[in-house]
């Protein structure tokens, strides 16, 4: 690869790019609800009591926000099954029999099933390029190469890039994870900055995107709302920004995401059976679509 700019900025697509908002995590929470309701793993939740359930969840996912989907999966199942926040990579890890280990395929078929369902709506009806984005991107892209690095699977990455219509010949590369979900941010980031640049920012939107560019050794900067890209366009003019500060999900924001998951897992419980436009519709404007 022939470098023609000196440094590279790379984008994380969901967030930075296209806001999600609180959503996003809704959709991992609840569609690992479904997954394990919908097979084996039903044995370890608590219809009478779904609190429980959620309480436990609730932890995989502020361990791996921005994890690629099957490591997220992996992470709140472990919730579930033995109450430790920790992703496998082997379903034997989790303690469970062989049936189970079986089972386990089925789990993350229907996981990316559903969850890729709730995602493919969500981008239909709600999710948007932040306002100023693509200015910001067109003026950034005559000192820098510009790359998107996304825990989204590589086929899904491209489309929901195009739909958006973003231009791909402002980017040097568009690189998300493998089909099983395994490749993540730090290891695209490293392979950018292998290929010979004397800076790289990434630009993320979760502290577990801060993770992957310290592990990658990259620069980092946060985007939440579009006047972060204000902020960015103004210190960049000293160079490449590089924010270290450590954050996390507020309690309130918790509260409603826990809130929100726990009414749709009651409701699957329950036998009820909403389209994916209804339940995200649901989800963003605290109503059922008709």
């Amino acid at each position: 690869m022939v470098n023609m700019k000196k440094s590279a900025i790379v984008f994380d697509f969901d967030g930075p790019l296209v806001s999600s908002g609180w959503d996003k995590a809704i959709h991992i929470l609840f569609s690992s609800f479904v997954a394990c309701w919908d097979t084996g793993f039903r044995k370890f939740l608590h219809p009478d009591n779904l609190e429980i359930d959620i309480n436990k969840m609730i932890h995989g996912l502020v361990k791996y926000p921005g994890a690629p989907r099957f490591q997220q999966l992996s992470a709140v199942v472990s919730c579930i099954v033995r109450n430790i926040p920790e992703a496998v990579k082997n379903p034997c890890e989790l303690g469970v029999d062989e049936e189970l280990q079986k089972e386990y395929e089925k789990l993350q078929k229907r996981y990316n099933e559903f969850y890729s369902g709730l995602n493919e709506a969500a981008a239909r009806l709600f999710w948007r390029p932040l306002p100023s984005v693509k200015k910001v991107i067109e003026l950034l892209s005559k000192d820098y190469d510009l790359y998107v690095a996304s825990g989204i699977i590589q086929e899904i990455l491209e489309r929901d890039f195009d739909h958006y219509n973003f231009d791909r010949k402002l980017f040097s590369g568009i690189r998300g994870s493998d089909s099983a979900g395994t490749i993540d941010k730090a290891e695209i980031l490293k392979q950018i900055k292998n290929n010979g640049y004397q800076d790289v920012l990434f630009i993320g939107d979760s502290s577990r995107d801060l993770e992957y560019a310290k592990k990658a050794g990259v620069r980092f900067f946060r985007i939440r709302t579009e006047d972060d890209y204000a902020r960015l366009m103004n210190q960049i003019k000293d160079g490449l920004p590089d924010e270290q500060n450590v954050w996390e999900y507020t309690v309130q924001e918790l509260a409603i995401i826990k809130s929100k998951v726990l009414f749709l897992m009651k409701a699957y419980a329950s036998g009820k059976r909403p389209s994916y436009d209804e339940l995200t519709t649901w989800i963003n404007t605290g109503s059922f679509s008709s």
